[in-house]
């Protein structure tokens, strides 16, 4: 019996749903990365904040487990990691409600950077946190055996991992050039250490 013949795939010039699912992983593998280690250089800098207990945590939870996804994205499936993923997001997703709250209050209704305030900074961390654990559990990027069924909606999702993986690193990176952290809001405190 001769094999199917699959219009969308078999195509000359056209790509196998296999390769571009390849593409796909290897892409996701890469942003992981990027967010291992987003998540662990935030933890390591937040080893000086007053409270420290609350951030290193919040931080190195989601380094952690988007470490094991750089090398096994199948892990997604796993029980352990979707019960961390979803405790952690609920918790994140309570602690930011209380945080918006705090900015309302250090801004005072004024029209500022939010930044410019260690409560708009926190808030701004857990959206991150609170973003990136929601794309890990509740969409198929990076699950195996999962066959893109939207090419479109697939690639919007990976622009928005790859912009979501990027983003926080260059605009942290931005405090590190000459004295721009003495100007930047969102630097404010960057390179102050705590005194114990």
């Amino acid at each position: 019996m001769p094999p199917k013949y699959d219009p969308l795939t078999s195509a000359p010039g056209k790509q196998s749903t296999y390769q571009i699912q390849s593409k796909v992983t290897l892409v996701w593998r890469i942003v992981c990365l990027l967010m291992t280690l987003f998540f662990f250089m935030a933890a390591f800098f937040n080893i000086n904040d007053p409270d420290w207990y609350l951030w290193v945590p919040i931080y190195a939870l989601p380094g952690l487990m988007s470490l094991p996804l750089v090398f096994k994205p199948e892990l997604l499936e796993r029980k352990v990691w979707t019960y961390f993923s979803v405790i952690h997001l609920t918790l994140c997703c309570a602690y930011c409600l209380y945080t918006v709250v705090l900015v309302f209050e250090a801004i005072n209704g004024q029209l500022t950077n939010p930044l410019k305030h260690e409560e708009g900074r926190e808030m701004a961390g857990l959206l991150i946190v609170i973003t990136w654990l929601a794309i890990c559990r509740f969409t198929n990027i990076g699950r195996p055996g999962i066959i893109v069924s939207s090419k479109s909606m697939m690639s919007a999702l990976l622009v928005m991992a790859i912009t979501l993986a990027v983003l926080p690193l260059f605009i942290w990176s931005l405090c590190l050039v000459s004295d721009w952290h003495t100007r930047l809001g969102h630097c404010k405190d960057m390179f102050v250490v705590g005194v114990v």
